[in-house]
């Protein structure tokens, strides 16, 4: 998981783009490519997880709310 906020207008390091397409690809959202640029399928796969999961956050920045839960929807699904 992404150790730091990333996401629309954000400063977003390659390395963290790249820990965050992982794991919207690990719990099946899927980001496309994982080539470390947030663009605009990224945004989509992360509103799309947060519609699921956060759905009174959806703001599409993987922050302090959303960083937690795709680990426990991995633990849940036996990753």
């Amino acid at each position: 998981m992404p150790s730091i906020t990333v996401g629309r207008g954000k400063k977003n390091p390659k390395a963290e783009i790249l820990k965050l397409q992982k794991a919207l690809n690990a719990v099946r959202f899927k980001c496309g490519a994982v080539d470390e640029l947030w663009g605009p399928q990224t945004q989509d796969a992360l509103e799309r997880f947060q519609k699921v999961y956060l759905p009174y956050e959806v703001d599409g920045i993987f922050g302090h709310n959303t960083r937690k839960k795709p680990q426990a929807v991995l633990k849940s699904k036996g990753y």
